[in-house]
């Protein structure tokens, strides 16, 4: 077991908290987040995208880097471990990032019903994606979850990538 505090308080961490869990909406927000930090720090990023996949249905979970109006991919999730069709997509998430970009934050269950985004087609039908950027800065990524397959957003996961977003900055800056 491995000890973890935030604001003063002890949390004690098991192995299975810090490997895929299992009951991830059945503890406080602020331990969530301390583990996301936990298998940040101690497994990576792509082990961390994993662990903010597993808390979804979507199938992929990415880190995206801005870079001159363009979304660059840092580490992309695929709980199928395919990772074909993420490259037939690349283009629609660019018009998904620059939306999320513009507004700070962007959602749909269904990305036909979006006017922007009809033009394009696509495959991706859910996305749910926030903005990274260092403080007082400029957009310097997104993070987001997509699928092909209608997915329900609950309120709670866009709250749990904002609250993630600062810890992924320095991965995509």
């Amino acid at each position: 077991m491995m000890r973890a505090s935030r604001s003063g308080k002890s949390l004690v961490i098991s192995p299975e908290a810090v490997t895929p869990p299992t009951a991830s909406m059945e503890i406080p927000f602020e331990d969530q987040l301390l583990v996301f930090e936990v298998r940040l720090v101690k497994q990576g990023l792509a082990s961390a995208l994993e662990l903010l996949n597993d808390r979804t249905k979507f199938r992929y979970t990415a880190l995206h880097r801005l870079r001159l109006g363009s979304l660059l991919p840092v580490c992309v999730f695929d709980r199928f471990n395919e990772n074909r069709a993420y490259l037939q997509t690349t283009q629609f998430l660019a018009a998904l990032g620059a939306i999320t970009v513009e507004a700070g934050d962007f959602v749909t269950s269904d990305c036909s019903q979006d006017i922007r985004l009809k033009p394009l087609g696509g495959l991706i039908t859910s996305y749910c994606g926030v903005v990274l950027r260092p403080v007082d800065g400029p957009a310097c990524g997104v993070l987001c979850h997509f699928d092909m397959d209608r997915c329900e957003v609950r309120p709670c996961e866009l709250s749990f990538l904002r609250a993630v977003a600062p810890l992924l900055v320095h991965y995509v800056d």
